[in-house]
């Protein structure tokens, strides 16, 4: 549509456009010399009375046909200032979105995503926020009360959140994880998992990037473009009264949100980097000596050792390979399935109601801002931001009905095509009303609210502009910028629980640091972690106490050389699952999920010994949970 309304608007703005100021000159001197009738129909008349003063003529759209032909489509003479003060510093912001290093094609395409479907990207950064709270929220209840209990409640978490950032299938967490910590190959002792776990998550941590400070200074010199340009005493004196040009600028008021918000989340330095911690963190587990973790629970995640030793599932795309249509890329998430976290849980539908008010704000935004500009009403300008943003808030249910038919690579690049379709064609839209295409009759008239009988065309309306820019456009750009950060802010708000699994501060890093490479500092939170004893002759972890894992001064003890790719995992013969305790050590161990009938499971938490049931989910039911 946003293609069709633009098209139609080119053709029309090529074969009538004029220059106002031009035609005001011309009709002035007219009446000054005579020789045009005060009472011509070439005049405005509202009930028989005249509507034009000297200086404020307005004109009937045949009067302006009749006396303002002009040939050279009546682009601005500053069209360039216009652009550089108002455009530039929006489109700026596009360059500084966070998109997942996976190749420039596909960064690319990341990016065509951000503009031709902002809702969806918005919604698909809020719900990776949102599987992080919940994750967090699970190991809460899972982490046994202590002095390092949010600590280590964080690590947890983290994990948890990378084999999801991994698989792009937050259900299959609870089968990935409850296999690797059951089977325990290298035979660890829980003093060395929790050593292992706390290392593996914090160097997941430590290996996030953080932008956030040079996404502060370019949301700064945007809004210093935007004050220079409306606030003489700042910028300077403008080349030409603004009017159209600053609701144009406002439409794309939505790219300071989903910039933030894209920079808040932030990512990993390479892709390859969550891989290479997690395989190592599972082959650690696992006692293999070799990088060949293939996630055999998740069902978008399969590893080169899976496809050379399995030719029936050779069609499979590699994980580096298929990253942009599996989850990867945070703005493109195709499966928005979510586990039940706890109580503070916000459903699907509340985080897709919150990702479309950046675009509603700047479309709303913008049509006040071209309905004062004169001649007040509903001008061409207004008719392409109602189409444009008609397009945006159709654009996720696009991307919806192509995820529904198309599946993996297919579905990714069909996505890719539409956006195209739509995002290209709407920047092009927005620089052309910047240049002054639309500048024709009709446009000029507010026929579109008015109806014919009553449109009509000032000229060169510069002291209408004036009190506008003084009084008008200053409180709606202030009132669309300030909607734009409270819509952050209620976003940053969802975000804060998550936040502190991957975005905590300095010193709770080098805490953490601290604690995991033995430099305990005092008065830290992960300081001198005290040990339980189950009071059996089992270790938390079910394994004997004294076993090989470990040394009686805890340091971690590697099991012998890894099996081949075709063995077993290696479990201790002497304990079966039969003998594995099924008792809590303490209430705070277990926590519950309601499965998918209603019923309550108890689970063990992950800082204690394998004692759920094969069968018994470690998370909760895997099933799709809101």
């Amino acid at each position: 549509m946003a293609t069709t309304v633009a098209l139609l608007l080119w053709a029309a703005s090529q074969a009538v456009a004029v220059d106002l100021k031009l035609c005001n000159k011309t009709i002035t001197n007219g009446l000054l010399n005579q020789s045009i009738n005060p009472h011509d129909s070439i005049f405005f008349f509202h009930e028989g009375k005249p509507m034009s003063e000297p200086g404020h003529l307005k004109l009937t759209i045949d009067g302006c046909h009749k006396m303002c032909p002009e040939a050279d489509f009546g682009l601005y003479d500053d069209m360039w200032p216009r652009i550089l003060t108002w455009l530039l510093p929006a489109l700026l912001l596009v360059g500084n979105l966070h998109v997942a290093r996976v190749g420039t094609v596909n960064r690319l395409f990341a990016m065509l995503h951000f503009m031709g479907d902002p809702i969806d990207s918005l919604w698909s950064l809020l719900t990776k926020a949102e599987v992080w709270n919940r994750f967090y929220a699970i190991a809460l209840r899972a982490t046994p009360r202590g002095p390092d209990y949010e600590a280590s409640a964080r690590a947890l978490a983290a994990i948890l959140s990378a084999f999801e950032e991994l698989t792009n299938d937050m259900p299959s967490v609870n089968r990935e994880l409850e296999n690797l910590v059951n089977e325990n190959g290298a035979r660890l002792a829980k003093q060395d998992m929790d050593h292992i776990l706390l290392e593996a998550a914090e160097e997941l941590v430590d290996s996030r990037s953080n932008e956030v400070l040079r996404t502060c200074v370019v949301i700064i010199n945007y809004l210093c473009s935007v004050l220079s340009a409306l606030i003489p005493e700042i910028g300077g004196e403008q080349t030409s009264q603004p009017g159209g040009r600053i609701g144009t600028a406002m439409f794309l008021s939505w790219l300071v949100t989903i910039v933030m918000l894209s920079n808040t989340l932030s990512g990993f330095v390479s892709r390859r980097t969550c891989l290479r911690i997690m395989e190592r963190y599972c082959r650690t587990l696992k006692g293999k000596k070799r990088d060949q973790h293939i996630f055999p629970n998740s069902p978008m995640l399969v590893s080169k050792i899976a496809w050379l030793t399995n030719r029936r599932r050779s069609s499979v795309a590699d994980f580096i390979d298929a990253q942009p249509w599996t989850g990867s890329l945070y703005n493109f998430r195709p499966k928005k399935v979510l586990i039940t976290g706890g109580q503070n849980d916000r459903s699907p539908f509340y985080l897709f109601m919150l990702s479309l008010a950046p675009v509603l704000i700047a479309a709303t935004c913008a049509l006040v801002l071209l309905w004062f500009t004169p001649t007040v009403g509903l001008d061409c300008r207004s008719l392409w931001v109602i189409s444009c943003a008609f397009a945006l808030i159709l654009s996720p249910g696009l991307t919806w009905l192509i995820q529904l038919f198309f599946k993996g690579q297919v579905a990714w690049y069909l996505t890719v095509a539409k956006d195209t379709g739509l995002g290209i064609p709407i920047l092009i839209v927005i620089l052309c009303s910047s240049i002054g295409v639309f500048n024709t009759c009709t446009c000029w008239s507010g026929v579109f609210s008015r109806g014919a009988a009553r449109a009509y065309i000032t000229l060169d309306p510069l002291a209408d502009r004036k009190y506008n820019a003084k009084h008008i456009y200053p409180a709606m750009v202030a009132t669309c910028l300030g909607l734009q950060l409270v819509a952050y802010g209620l976003m940053f708000r969802i975000m804060r629980p998550g936040a502190k699994v991957f975005r905590p501060n300095e010193d709770t890093k080098m805490d953490i640091y601290r604690r995991v490479h033995g430099l305990h500092s005092p008065g830290s939170e992960l300081n001198n972690t005290p040990s339980r004893d189950t009071g059996s002759g089992y270790s938390p972890w079910g394994r004997p106490r004294g076993s090989a894992a470990s040394s009686e001064f805890g340091e971690l003890l590697l099991p012998p050389p890894a099996m081949s790719p075709k063995s077993s995992p290696q479990r201790l013969s002497s304990i079966s699952d039969s003998q594995i305790s099924l008792q809590p050590v303490s209430p705070v161990d277990y926590f519950r999920l309601d499965d998918n009938n209603g019923r309550s499971e108890s689970v063990s938490s992950f800082g204690g010994s394998p004692r759920t049931r094969l069968e018994q989910p470690l998370l909760g039911s895997s099933g799709p949970r809101y």
